[in-house]
């Protein structure tokens, strides 16, 4: 896949080395208090998924830089971008100054890497009260959209058209960061669409609720596939069908899907060091009508937690750390509770994976964990084929 250009782009201490540091260097939140500030530009090549190599642009803040950004390095900074990740200061003391540089940055983008995809982070964000946060980061967001239609960066421009520019509000602090940077990893994966497709099916055959694949140095999430009522249909349909692609993979289905049990929800604070998922509460049930045709009783499903997958990439990417510093390796876990058994291994040479299988269903389609473990195992020479060795 070749090298891939990042430009890390924002105002002075605003973060931007702090955030790349945690991902890409295994840095804890806390240690990130002893980095200084950028100076000028630096150079970091880091491989991810094996031959995908992101050269990253971690770029200065201070005015007298930029200068230079948009003068005599122009070209050099801005030519063959193929992601931009521009960081916004939260509590920025000078948001006109900040908004000045953004919109010399997108000029320079257009001109020299028009086809580049924008994201921007309005960081910090656990610096705003936590009843005000969604408030402030949706009214950060529409000023950001808002200047870059003021600048002429519209939906007529590449640079800027729907669907290349991203914002996220995030923070050291939480799951938040990996949230953003799974996104803006997953646009550098070629064939991240035929992925996905073949994790729906393992989570298919396997009776699955949810699965869960994270490149192996980051953590990061790289796609996931989650049960889903009409799956459900599917496998009743076409179970021949199913049957016959499972036992091609060495695959062992454990026979008809019950109902969709979401796991894996609700809230709770992250802990910073201990690998629990006791931070999921019960979820809330809600009921949901069958089509009039076939009402003839209500199903149930659940609520889930949106950042569900960030919050255990946080967890167990520490909880790795951890393990180093006993000079120990992390190979895997098995966790179970009342609702779920989740099982995390090691997938192909550059992945781990996480398969999550309710109780429910185990005790109505009788898959065991002897199975389970079994699909791992036997999928990882077929998602070989897709996922690039190193």
């Amino acid at each position: 896949m070749g090298k891939k250009k990042v430009l890390l782009m924002g105002k002075a201490h605003s973060g931007k080395t702090s955030m790349r540091s945690i991902i890409f260097a295994n840095y804890l939140a806390r240690d990130t208090m002893r980095l200084s500030a950028t100076l000028d530009v630096e150079h970091t090549h880091v491989r991810f998924l094996g031959d995908l190599v992101l050269n990253l642009w971690d770029c200065g803040g201070q005015d007298a830089f930029y200068e230079s950004y948009f003068e005599r390095d122009r070209e050099t900074i801005f030519r063959s971008v193929e992601l931009l990740i521009y960081v916004f200061d939260i509590e920025s003391d000078s948001p006109n100054k900040d908004f000045e540089h953004f919109a010399g940055v997108l000029e320079a983008i257009e001109e020299n890497s028009p086809d580049a995809r924008i994201f921007a982070l309005v960081h910090k964000m656990d610096l705003v009260h936590e009843e005000e946060r969604e408030e402030i980061f949706l009214d950060r967001k529409r000023l950001i959209e808002e200047y870059c239609a003021e600048c002429g960066f519209d939906s007529s421009l590449r640079g800027c058209s729907s669907g290349q520019l991203q914002v996220f509000g995030t923070s050291i602090w939480d799951e938040t960061l990996y949230k953003a940077w799974s996104e803006i990893v997953t646009h550098l994966i070629p064939n991240i669409g035929l992925l996905k497709s073949h994790l729906q099916d393992f989570c298919r055959i396997g009776d699955a609720d949810e699965v869960v694949l994270f490149e192996k140095a980051t953590f990061l999430v790289i796609s996931h596939a989650t049960r889903s009522i009409t799956d459900e249909d599917s496998v009743e349909m076409n179970k021949d069908e199913y049957d016959s692609k499972a036992a091609d993979d060495g695959l062992t289905s454990s026979g008809s899907a019950g109902l969709l049990e979401n796991v894996l929800v609700g809230g709770g604070e992250l802990d910073s060091t201990t690998p629990s998922y006791d931070q999921y509460s019960e979820p809330a049930a809600r009921e949901v009508s069958s089509p009039p045709e076939n009402a003839t009783a209500k199903r149930t499903t659940h609520c889930f937690d949106a950042h569900r997958f960030e919050k255990i990439s946080n967890i167990i990417k520490q909880f790795k750390l951890s393990c180093g510093k006993t000079q120990a390796q992390f190979g895997g876990m098995e966790v179970r509770n009342s609702r779920f058994a989740a099982y995390i291994d090691a997938f192909t040479a550059n992945t781990y994976i996480m398969v999550v299988v309710s109780n429910e269903r185990m005790a109505k389609d009788k898959v065991e964990p002897a199975t389970t473990l079994l699909n791992i195992k036997n999928a990882r020479r077929h998602f070989e084929r897709f996922i690039p060795r190193s």
